[in-house]
């Protein structure tokens, strides 16, 4: 915020300065910097968006229902792998769903998490689309993806938290059906 601040009373202290020279390019200066105060924010709001995902692969990897519920609403949408669909799922109900994975049929199983593109609808609610891979923890990491997630995210003070969770598996049938190599249609999940 402190950030913003600056930008603005520097824009006005440029825009008062362009003023004594002229009118003629306030408005172009007002077009750059806005567009830069713009740029600015979505770069903040991305990196956030990245950090939440870093965080549920975290979870997800320590095993902790705790650390992986963390970025969920209090109250979100929450469809599984294998379709299960969970309507106004709480945080709790969360945390402890996937502690019971860890602690049980997925104690030896990690993933890895990579995000391919952001959306955003508004300046507080975003897409957010995750190429990932699910293995044993003792094997390496898959060179092909195996799952993909649609994420819808929403920011309330300041802080972004997922509202609407969809994972949905990446069968051999689909990687073999698909109109274009893996590589070309899942590209992020290749890039080093």
């Amino acid at each position: 915020m402190k950030k913003i601040m600056f930008l603005i009373t520097a824009t006005l202290i440029t825009s008062l300065s362009i003023f004594a020279q002229g009118t003629t390019h306030i408005a172009e200066t007002f077009q750059v910097l806005s567009k830069n105060l713009i740029m600015q924010a979505e770069n903040k709001d991305e990196q956030a968006l990245h950090s939440l995902i870093s965080t549920l692969q975290t979870g997800w990897n320590n095993k902790s229902g705790a650390i992986f519920s963390s970025v969920f609403a209090d109250v979100h949408d929450y469809i599984v792998v294998n379709g299960m669909y969970f309507s106004n799922f709480t945080k709790k109900g969360n945390e402890a769903a996937h502690q019971g994975l860890f602690d049980g049929v997925y104690k030896n199983y990690n993933i890895k998490l990579v995000v391919d593109k952001i959306t955003f609808f508004r300046a507080d609610l975003a897409q957010v689309i995750v190429i990932g891979a699910g293995y044993n923890k003792t094997d390496p990491i898959p060179e092909n993806p195996n799952t993909i997630m649609t994420i819808l995210a929403e920011k309330k003070n300041d802080t972004w938290k997922i509202i609407s969770f969809h994972n949905h598996q990446l069968d051999d049938d689909i990687k073999q059906r698909s109109p274009m190599p893996i590589n070309v249609m899942y590209a992020s999940w290749y890039k080093k």
